[in-house]
């Protein structure tokens, strides 16, 4: 599949701890440009996380967090609200569906699952499932236990 935007994410990462910014700028810019995405290396996403189709459509803003053996589909937006302070947290094991919104100081808790399309403002339990917009919780199980 070649690289994904996770590739160009992690290579920025490993050059601004190498303290060569101008090159982790330029290696982020070209990762944005041909995923029209945007991850930026200001985001911590634990090593694990995938992200569909290489992380087309992608928009993940600084501060974001996503915990382990996330999954976050194509053209999903993670980013503050206009005018509000904070971003959104994304625990483990979260499956965030196609063309979902995450926006403003939220915590969607592990083992929740965000419908596609959603529209997600407010927090998210853990184990809980979410749809529609505004996002409104459908179903709750018990979320995953730590392995």
């Amino acid at each position: 599949m070649g690289p994904t935007a996770l590739t160009f994410y992690r290579a920025a990462k490993r050059l601004q701890a190498l303290q060569v910014p101008r090159l982790a700028n330029v290696v982020a810019t070209v990762g944005d440009r041909i995923h029209n995405s945007h991850v930026d290396t200001k985001a911590a996403l634990h090593p694990t996380v995938e992200l569909g189709y290489g992380g087309i459509g992608v928009i993940i803003a600084p501060g974001v967090e996503i915990g382990e053996k996330s999954f976050i589909s194509q053209n999903v937006s993670l980013e503050p609200l206009p005018g509000r302070d904070g971003v959104p947290r994304v625990g483990r094991d979260v499956y965030i569906g196609v063309g979902a919104q995450i926006l403003g100081p939220v915590t969607i808790g592990d083992g929740a699952k965000i419908g596609a399309n959603a529209l997600v403002m407010e927090d998210v339990a853990p184990g809980a499932t979410v749809a529609g917009i505004p996002a409104r919780e459908l179903k709750r199980q018990a979320p995953p236990t730590g392995t």
